[in-house]
């Protein structure tokens, strides 16, 4: 019943959701943020950025240390690797 009520206010009112990451390297470390757009009506209604990680090397090998615990680990390596190690 719920996911129905949500299904259709979300049709409704177009509501979009996206997730994406974002890399900016400084002193060796590469910082990465999550930014979350919401879109109603095909407009930005709203958008967040958060730090999600830092990315470093050691001993030749890459590491992601997460700084939260509810990020998509999986999704940030997929595009670091697509944006940052072409």
């Amino acid at each position: 019943m719920k996911d129905d009520i949500e299904e259709f206010i979300e049709d409704m009112f177009k509501i979009k959701h996206h997730d994406r990451y974002e890399f900016k390297t400084l002193c060796g470390f590469t910082f990465v943020f999550k930014r979350t757009t919401f879109e109603v009506n095909e407009k930005v209604a709203s958008e967040e950025i958060s730090p999600a990680g830092i990315i470093y090397e050691e001993n030749d090998e890459i590491y992601l240390a997460p700084l939260d615990e509810t990020i998509k680990i999986e999704a940030i390596v997929k595009e670091f690797v697509d944006k940052c190690l072409e």
